[in-house]
């Protein structure tokens, strides 16, 4: 049997301040170093070269995303003096690996609309993020808003034909770009310009949710009524349940739109999105907190069930995040089997996530690691609506939802940060240098987003301020005396940070909504 996973013999680190202030330091080092590994093994690419700059996937454009996202986050890995240099030295090396050669709209592909997958739509979304977010602010060039608006009239005259969905070439992977566009953009100019383009949204979250519907009934033509999900998208004939090609995924990116465009005018979005919540989370508990990677579940003896983004429970738990924090969501359809599923998958990736793949997002350590910062983020800030849904469940129901007792802030956010400074462990990070340690596979694109270096470095940027805001948060909190949170929520400093937590590259938003 082909060698999966570690059995997970690590030491949950603990979460005094002491602790927080060395991992920070800990994590703080290794991007640096990261950064200087990097930098010698993804030189920049001849400008004129087009093909040299890859997809954000596993190419140079996710190296260029990683680095315009730590040029934010700088005041974050350093201190002082340094933090100048660094957001400079940042926002240099993004610069210089992106494509600045625009292509046609004519270079799209229909069913390949995610910017993702794609090298000319990935591209022009990275020009327009880094000229809206970038220390001087810049005009976005109307090439790549034409370019965008073209894929997204294209997305929605696609219809309801099956196969293109999924986040990572599909139509879900262009509404995340949208949707982070325009969260990240806050100058009138470039707001003015992209507000055709923004105003799309609706449409294309109607089309992919119809696209869901069809999927299903094509499903239970196919198969049966059997563990038919309401909302069901195909992608190569298989229905896959994960993040980066499946439900998981898809739903994840949907819940990050405003509560109005989860709306057509005629029917809300929401209950049938939470059905498939539902589901989902039943197959989970079922199958000991392992998220069937596709439908129909076919048995194998041959590997356990996969423990990863793409495939698997770490998806899952990333979307029942995403569901915590969709307060219009969780007052309205909440129910406990969303909670077990939260425990009984964490444990699953707890156990199981030290995966022989090495570091990674997509199929890696950090990868594993990165939903837990997502749900401790869930847990920790949003008390109060998780409070006023299970009123809302004893309202609709009469009954009292039993407690995850151990699910705490503290319990998501000590796993993901003992796994990603684990993840240091891996390559190219790190070699091995005795039989003593455990051998980790060279991913096959050692330094990219996705599979390799960046995605890990990405992660522990996005640590060091999960932690800079836990240490914020703690000092309000002894400040207070035991007062509310949600009463001192306009802390200037505790908000910046928030906002500069980005979320999972192609599937969330930053930030606290």
């Amino acid at each position: 049997m082909t060698l999966q996973y570690y059995k997970n013999q690590l030491e949950l680190i603990t979460l005094e301040d002491g602790t927080l202030h060395q991992v920070l330091t800990e994590l703080r080092e290794a991007v640096k170093r990261a950064t200087a590994i990097i930098k010698i093994n993804v030189p920049e690419p001849l400008p004129k070269d087009k093909n040299t700059f890859g997809t954000i996937y596993n190419g140079t454009l996710g190296v260029a995303l990683v680095f315009l996202r730590l040029g934010e986050q700088a005041s974050y890995v350093a201190d002082g003096d340094e933090i100048p240099f660094l957001a400079s030295e940042f926002h240099e090396l993004a610069s210089s690996r992106l494509s600045h050669s625009v292509s046609e709209a004519s270079h799209l592909r229909p069913g390949r609309l995610s910017p993702l997958g794609s090298a000319t739509l990935g591209a022009s979304v990275l020009r327009i993020l880094a000229a809206v977010t970038g220390s001087t602010l810049q005009r976005a060039a109307s090439l790549d808003i034409d370019i965008l608006h073209s894929a997204t009239e294209s997305a929605i005259k696609q219809g309801t034909v099956l196969g293109g969905d999924e986040a990572l070439y599909g139509r879900a992977g262009l509404l995340w770009a949208l949707l982070q566009i325009r969260q990240r953009c806050n100058d009138e100019e470039n707001t003015a310009a992209l507000t055709p383009v923004f105003t799309m949204i609706p449409r294309l979250v109607t089309v992919i949710i119809e696209t869901g519907r069809v999927g299903s009934r094509d499903y239970r033509h196919l198969y049966g009524g059997q563990d038919v999900l309401p909302l069901m998208w195909p992608w190569h004939d298989k229905y896959y349940l994960g993040a980066i090609h499946g439900i998981a995924g898809i739903l994840s990116i949907l819940l990050a739109c405003k509560p109005d465009e989860l709306d057509d005018g005629t029917i809300s979005h929401l209950p049938i999105i939470a059905e498939t919540i539902s589901e989902l989370c039943k197959l989970t508990v079922e199958n000991a907190g392992n998220l069937p990677s596709s439908l129909p579940i076919r048995s194998c003896s041959r590997y356990d069930p996969y423990i990863q983004i793409c495939h698997g429970s770490p998806g899952l738990l990333i979307l029942l995040a995403q569901t915590r924090n969709n307060s219009h969501l969780m007052r309205s359809f909440w129910e406990p089997g969303w909670d077990k599923a939260i425990r009984l998958g964490s444990e699953q990736v707890w156990e199981r996530g030290l995966l022989f793949k090495g570091g990674g997002l997509c199929h890696g350590i950090a990868g594993n690691a990165w939903p837990f910062l997502l749900l401790y983020d869930s847990y920790e800030y949003g008390k109060e609506p998780m409070t006023l849904a299970k009123l809302a469940f004893k309202d609709r129901t009469g009954s009292v939802a039993p407690e995850e007792e151990e699910l705490t802030p503290d319990y998501f956010l000590s796993r993901a940060l003992t796994l990603l400074l684990f993840a240091q462990k891996t390559p190219p990070f790190h070699r091995r240098e005795s039989r003593d340690e455990l051998e980790f596979r060279m991913p096959d694109t050692p330094y990219s987003l996705f599979e390799g270096l960046s995605g890990t470095c990405a992660a522990w940027g996005e640590a060091c301020v999960v932690i800079k805001a836990r240490l914020r948060k703690k000092e309000l909190d002894e400040e207070s005396g035991g007062t509310r949170f949600e009463k001192r929520e306009r802390d200037e400093l505790l908000s910046k940070y928030l906002r500069h937590e980005f979320g999972f590259p192609g599937l969330t938003l930053g930030g606290l909504r």
